[in-house]
């Protein structure tokens, strides 16, 4: 007895193109406009835990003093099973952790290279305690305070914290396993 398979071309030739079994760990997400304190906020949706959003790179550059591409190429080396930069999560503190809604967070960019850039942004050094070597209040589309950006330095690893305070409250943090330079 012949039996006759069908076999469908298309199954065939996307078997045939090999797949990378390695995770992406740089992912671009979705932007959105939120109302926040009566402004309007850019902001984009950040991944709960151990993938980073393309706009996570700004905040993690400000928070170490170091450069976009630095940091994009440690995140990337995650890939190689080296544990640089580690994101332990992105909650919101308004709902349940893991089942709610993501985090989101304003999308810093500059005016001037970026025309599509809605944000206005301005820093403001906050007091350092303790092992801080890093401590920011940003202000964003004239509401203070909507976020703090923190880095803490141990003997081991630096932990960054950045807290949003604006809107409903939220904390994304991450460690970095080495001093990273250019």
């Amino acid at each position: 007895m012949i039996t006759q398979r069908v076999i469908d071309l298309d199954t065939l030739i996307n078997s045939s193109i090999p797949q990378s079994k390695t995770p992406e760990y740089l992912v671009s997400t979705q932007a959105i406009d939120e109302e926040v304190n009566g402004a309007r906020v850019r902001c984009f949706m950040a991944p709960r835990a151990r993938v980073f959003s393309t706009h996570e790179v700004v905040y993690l550059a400000a928070a170490l003093t170091t450069e976009l591409d630095v940091i994009k190429k440690r995140i990337e080396e995650l890939k190689l099973g080296r544990k640089v930069i580690q994101k332990l999560y992105a909650v919101r503190l308004d709902s349940e952790p893991w089942g709610g809604k993501p985090l989101t967070l304003p999308i810093l960019c500059d005016k001037n290279e970026d025309k599509e850039c809605t944000n206005d942004f301005e820093a403001e050094p906050s007091e350092l305690r303790g092992n801080m070597v890093y401590s920011a209040y940003l202000t964003i589309n004239g509401i203070g305070k909507f976020l703090k950006i923190t880095t803490l330095r141990y003997p081991s690893h630096y932990e960054i914290n950045i807290t949003r305070l604006a809107g409903y409250k939220g904390i994304a943090r991450y460690t970095v396993n080495t001093k990273l330079t250019p």
